[in-house]
C-alpha cells in the first residue's frame, strides 16, 4: 500500500509539472518579444514561439541545452559573451546589452537583451528569465537620422561658404564701381573746367541727319556758341542751333558717319553764327562714344594745337572710364541675379531635407510612443526644435542677402497705421502694453523696409521680456533731414559690453538650448537702416530696460 501511494504521488507531480510547462509555454507564446527561461546554469527550459519561428528552429533543438549553444548566435565570440552574461546573472546580477540574433535566410535582428535572476525564498538564484526586445527598426531609423544630419550639415556649410564668396565678390564689385565713380567725378570736374568747348550728342535714327539729341555740354561750349546748352538737354541739334548755315548739313552727315562706323574725324572747320555770336569759326574734332554717341570738341581757330591734343588724350580717358563703368555695372547686375537664383535654389534644397527630418522624427515617435522613455521623447522634441531653428536660419539668411539689392518703390506711409498693423500681426500677450506716441509722421518712404525694422525691434522686445506685463513705448523726434524713431522697453536690459555684439549676424545673448533664436533679426535691422542712409544705436543697462534708436530719411534716396 505504501509503494502504491508513492507511485500515485509521482504521477501527480508529473502531471502538475506538465501542466505548469504547458501554461508557461502558452504565456510565452503570447508575447511580442524574444523571451526564454533557463536554469541557473543556463540550460534552456522554455522559449517563445516567435523566437523559434524567426530563427527557423524547433523547440526540441534548444530545450534542455545550454542557451548559448542555440543556433541563434552568429559566432563563437557571441556565444562566449552570452555564456559570461549568464554566469553574471546566476550570481545575482541583472545583465543588459545589445546583440545580433541570426534568423531564417541569414536575416539579422538587433535585440536589446536582458538577463534577470529569479531567486528562491532562501535567496539562491534558481531560474534566469531572458528577454530580447527587437530594436532593429529603431537602430536603422537612428542611423538614417545621423546620415541625414551629416548630409544636412554638409549642405548647409557649403552654401554658406558660397554665399560668403558671393558677398566677397559683390563687395569687390561695389568697390570697383565706387572707384570708377570717383574717376568719373574727377573727369567731370576736368570736363567743366576745360577752356575749349565739348558737346556730346546721341543719334536716334541713322537715316535722319537731324535726329541728334543733346546729351551734355561744358561751360566753355556755352560761352563760345553763345547758347545756354544746359537748358537744352534732350533737344534735337536743330533746336539747339536754329541758325545753322546750309553748309553745316554736310557736317551733320559726317556726324552720322562717326556714330555708325566708329571712325573719328581728325579735325575740320565749322561755321556758325546767330545774334549773340555772329559769324564764328571753330576748329572741330569728332570722335565716337558707345551706343551711337559722338563727342564734338571745338575751340576758336586762334587756339593752338596743343589744346587740341590735350583734348585727343582726355576724351579717350573719359571713354575708357565710361566703358569700365558700363562693364562693371553689367557684371554687378549679373552677379545680383545669380545670387538671387542661388539663394532661392539653396533655400529650397535645404528646406526639403529639413521637413523630411521633422516628419521622420514625428513618425518614429508615434510608432514607438509606448517604448520611448521620457528622455528619448525629449530628444525627439529637441531634434524638431533644431530643425525649425535651421529653417528659420535659412529664411533669415535669404532675407539678409536681399537687403539693399531688391529695389522697392516709395509710397506714402502713415506710421501710426503701419505700427498698428505690425503690433496686430505680432499678437503680444493681452497683459503686455505697447504705447505708440501720438503725432507719428506721414511721409514718402519704402514701406516694407520700415515695417521690417519696426517688426524686428518690437518682436525682440516681446520675446526677450522676462514678464508678461511688460511695457513698450514707440516715440519719434524730428531731426531736420531725418526722423529719429525710438523703441523703448522695461525688460531685463543688456550689458554695455554686448551692445555691439547683438547687431552681428548669428549672435545671441541667450543659449539656443534655452531660447530658439537665429541671431539674424538685429543684423537685418542694422543692414536695412544703413542701406537707407540711417543709423541705429542702443541705450541699455542690466535691469533698466533697453532703447533702440534709428534714423530714417524724410525724403527717399534716388
Amino acid at each position: 500500500m505504501v509503494q502504491k501511494s508513492k507511485s500515485e504521488d509521482i504521477n501527480k507531480n508529473c502531471v502538475a509539472a506538465r501542466e505548469n510547462s504547458e501554461r508557461r509555454r502558452a504565456i510565452f507564446d503570447q508575447t511580442f518579444q524574444f523571451i526564454g527561461l533557463t536554469q541557473a546554469n543556463g540550460i534552456l527550459i522554455e522559449v517563445d514561439r516567435m523566437t523559434l519561428n524567426f530563427c527557423g528552429i524547433t523547440r526540441e533543438e534548444v530545450i534542455d541545452r545550454p542557451f548559448w549553444e542555440a543556433p541563434l548566435w552568429q559566432s563563437k565570440e557571441t556565444r562566449a559573451k552570452l555564456q559570461q552574461a549568464i554566469a553574471c546573472a546566476a550570481a545575482g546580477e541583472t545583465v543588459r546589452y545589445e546583440e545580433d540574433v541570426l534568423g531564417v535566410g541569414d536575416t539579422i535582428a538587433i535585440v536589446n537583451l536582458s538577463i534577470k535572476p529569479i531567486k528562491a525564498e532562501c535567496g539562491q538564484v534558481v531560474l534566469l528569465i531572458i528577454e530580447g526586445q527587437d530594436i532593429t527598426e529603431r537602430k536603422q531609423a537612428l542611423s538614417e537620422i545621423r546620415e541625414l544630419k551629416a548630409e544636412l550639415k554638409q549642405r548647409v556649410v557649403e552654401p554658406i561658404a558660397q554665399v560668403e564668396a558671393f558677398n566677397h565678390q559683390q563687395e569687390e564689385l561695389i568697390q570697383r564701381e565706387r572707384e570708377a565713380l570717383r574717376q568719373v567725378e574727377i573727369y567731370a570736374d576736368i570736363f567743366k573746367s576745360m577752356q575749349f568747348g565739348l558737346i556730346v550728342w546721341r543719334l536716334e535714327d541713322p537715316n535722319d541727319i537731324t535726329s541728334f539729341r543733346l546729351v551734355t555740354s561744358n561751360p566753355a561750349a556755352n560761352r563760345q556758341t553763345g547758347v545756354s546748352l544746359e537748358n537744352k538737354i534732350g533737344k534735337r541739334i536743330t533746336e539747339c542751333f536754329p541758325h545753322m548755315f546750309p553748309e553745316q548739313q554736310e557736317f551733320l552727315e559726317l556726324y552720322v558717319k562717326v556714330a555708325t562706323s566708329g571712325v573719328g574725324i581728325d579735325q575740320c572747320e565749322m561755321h556758325y553764327g546767330d545774334e549773340s555770336v555772329p559769324d564764328s569759326f571753330f576748329s572741330v574734332k569728332v570722335f565716337p562714344l558707345p551706343d551711337r554717341c559722338i563727342g564734338v570738341a571745338f575751340d576758336n581757330v586762334t587756339h593752338n594745337k596743343q589744346a587740341e591734343l590735350a583734348l585727343q588724350k582726355r576724351a579717350e580717358e573719359l571713354t575708357l572710364v565710361n566703358t569700365v563703368l558700363a562693364q562693371t555695372t553689367t557684371l554687378l547686375r549679373k552677379r545680383n541675379e545669380e545670387l538671387d537664383q542661388f539663394a532661392y535654389v539653396t533655400s529650397h534644397d535645404l528646406k526639403a531635407p529639413l521637413r523630411a527630418i521633422a516628419n521622420l522624427s514625428e513618425w518614429i515617435e508615434e510608432d514607438l510612443l509606448d517604448q520611448l522613455s521620457e528622455e528619448n521623447q525629449h530628444q525627439m522634441h529637441l531634434l524638431r526644435g533644431r530643425v525649425h531653428r535651421m529653417e528659420a536660419l535659412i529664411n533669415g539668411l535669404l532675407e539678409f542677402s536681399r537687403v539693399g539689392r531688391v529695389q522697392t518703390p516709395s509710397v506714402m506711409v502713415n506710421v501710426s497705421i503701419l505700427l498698428n498693423e505690425v503690433i496686430d500681426s505680432l499678437a503680444p500677450p493681452p497683459t503686455f502694453t505697447i504705447e505708440v506716441e501720438p503725432h507719428m509722421p506721414t511721409f514718402m518712404t519704402k514701406q516694407l523696409a520700415l515695417q521690417q525694422v519696426f517688426s524686428n525691434l518690437i518682436s525682440n522686445a516681446i520675446e526677450h521680456h522676462t514678464r508678461l506685463d511688460g511695457h513698450i513705448k514707440i516715440s519719434v523726434q524730428d531731426r531736420l533731414k531725418h526722423y529719429e524713431f525710438a523703441v523703448t522697453d522695461d525688460g531685463p536690459g543688456i550689458a554695455p559690453e554686448y551692445h555691439d555684439k547683438i547687431f552681428a549676424i548669428f549672435q545671441t545673448l541667450e543659449a539656443r538650448d534655452r531660447k530658439e533664436s537665429t541671431g539674424i533679426g538685429l543684423a537685418i535691422v542694422k543692414k536695412i537702416v544703413e542701406t537707407e542712409a540711417g543709423t541705429i544705436t542702443l541705450e541699455s543697462e542690466v535691469g533698466l530696460g533697453s532703447t533702440f534708436r534709428f534714423t530714417w530719411l524724410k525724403q527717399p534716396q534716388d
